[in-house]
């Protein structure tokens, strides 16, 4: 596992928050972030980073995360291009879902169904 760097830059978090009309920190963000996180960025990724990131989950401990358990062999140059891509894609979008359906339709994928998130992502459409 590398060290920690930072590899999702703020401005990905500021469109989160724009999309979710988010009002707190984003030192502080929701947890549910998390969520859109593992959805957008990690599942439309590479199917192989995807299954390289399942098979090495990190323990739940503070200052670890996927990112880490890429290398520069496996998939972080994508990852941070990948991350690029959706805060673009992101700049064009007036909504959670609007920007879920356009990644999901862009790598070719479904958007997920965050049964759990749903009322709070619809509510802030």
């Amino acid at each position: 596992m590398r060290g920690w760097e930072k590899t999702f830059p703020d401005e990905l978090w500021e469109e989160f928050g724009r999309l979710t009309n988010w009002s707190g920190s984003f030192n502080s963000r929701p947890k549910w972030w998390g969520k859109l996180v593992l959805e957008l960025i990690y599942d439309a990724l590479d199917p192989d980073i995807a299954q390289h990131l399942r098979k090495n989950v990190p323990p739940p401990k503070t200052g670890q995360s996927y990112h880490q358990w890429l290398t520069q062999d496996v998939g972080l140059k994508a990852l941070v291009s990948h991350i690029h891509q959706v805060i673009g894609i992101s700049k064009t979008c007036q909504t959670m879902r609007e920007l879920r359906d356009k990644i999901a339709a862009y790598y070719g994928k479904k958007p997920e169904q965050l049964t759990m998130f749903n009322d709070v992502l619809d509510i802030r459409k």
